[in-house]
């Protein structure tokens, strides 16, 4: 089977100002130069998906002011036969501050992003078979709406579930429906602070992210966590030896090279959870310039390497979508080195890498 990408997507306009220092309150600044680029978390991991290779069709609303952004879209190989234009509202903007080191702060205005319904995610996934993956994050309503619809047709759901609502636990269902969590350190302890028996303290000495995302896997019935560290590259915890309650065959074999390898880990005798840690790619500081989606990019590459791995994988069969710590070890590997060739480039999406590029990049493992 030949799994495609679907996104359920923020699209934004990005106003990108190049600064000293990220403003103070009550501080009046000068900016150093001015980008305007096409961008939103949806849009940038959508391009991403499709840069690294997937099939990938978008869902999401502009306003008249963002036509050039649908084109661009549309010129990555992207379908964007769903990317509707609204007469009654504006494109969502970003606006961007980026310091000499390469840090941002980022300010949103919604715009149409915020009139997507149940409908669009019915029109946009008609097309769809068992086992595509659906990729969305929280910049746009009808979120819910689009989880619940992904998975009665049999679709795969990866949440990157930025910027993190502190609702989110109050409709478990929803997070149970979802394949798999993409998270950063903050959104990461959000959640821990609504799950009910979890322990949300993290020492400032110790920072154990992964002893955190375990005790979620615990709770929840997703298939695998990944927690972006930054600096401090990634780790992954994904389930094996069971079928999970969303009908998808999970794994039951870990080969010897997993085994061995030092980046996948068990915790104890029993343990269905296998761990995997990703450093970052060798980006020297210097080079940095732009983080601003850089995560977005990470995400995008992941699903995209997920969905190829298991399209070519002999234990996916038919609507049996396998995902095994082997395919979310490389889908990591290529995430990492496409986010670290992303920030030295100024831009969201026009820092996003084609494929050739990461694959190089992997295999000299020099800029």
């Amino acid at each position: 089977m030949d799994l495609r990408v679907f996104t359920f997507a923020s699209i934004n306009i990005d106003e990108v100002y190049s600064v000293p220092h990220i403003v103070r309150p009550g501080e009046t600044i000068s900016s150093t130069e001015r980008q305007q680029n096409a961008g939103g978390k949806g849009a940038n991991a959508s391009v991403a998906a499709a840069r690294a290779g997937a099939q990938v069709h978008i869902a999401g609303l502009i306003g008249k002011d963002g036509l050039w952004v649908r084109d661009m879209l549309l010129q990555t190989g992207a379908n964007v036969d769903h990317v509707r234009v609204l007469d009654d509202a504006s494109t969502g903007r970003a606006i961007i501050q980026v310091d000499e080191d390469g840090e941002n702060a980022i300010f949103l205005f919604p715009g149409a992003n915020r009139r997507l319904t149940k409908a669009d995610a019915q029109r946009a996934f008609a097309q769809c078979t068992m086992g595509d993956w659906l990729l969305l994050t929280n910049e746009t309503t009808a979120v819910a709406e689009a989880i619940a619809h992904a998975r009665s047709l049999g679709m795969q759901v990866l949440w990157n579930p930025a910027p993190m609502n502190s609702r989110m636990m109050d409709a478990k269902e929803l997070v149970d429906m979802v394949d798999v969590l993409v998270l950063n350190e903050t959104e990461l302890l959000e959640l821990a602070k609504q799950i009910k028996g979890v322990d949300a303290e993290i020492d400032s000495t110790n920072k154990d992210y992964t002893g955190l995302a375990r005790q979620i896997i615990a709770q929840v019935q997703v298939r695998a966590i990944i927690v972006t560290l930054g600096s401090e590259g990634s780790v992954g915890l994904v389930r094996r030896a069971r079928v999970n309650s969303h009908s998808i065959l999970v794994s039951s074999e870990t080969s010897s090279a997993e085994a061995s390898s030092s980046s996948i880990a068990s915790s104890g005798a029993g343990d269905d959870v296998v761990e995997i840690r990703m450093p970052c790619a060798p980006v020297p500081k210097e080079e940095i310039r732009d983080t601003t989606g850089a995560g977005d990019t990470w995400v995008g590459y992941f699903v995209a390497e997920l969905a190829r791995t298991q399209s070519e994988s002999p234990e996916s069969i038919g609507s049996l979508a396998t995902l095994t710590p082997a395919m979310v070890k490389l889908a990591m590997k290529f995430a990492t080195y496409a986010s670290g060739l992303a920030v030295t480039k100024m831009g969201a999406i026009p820092s996003i890498p084609e494929r050739p590029d990461v694959e190089a990049f992997l295999r000299t493992q020099a800029l």
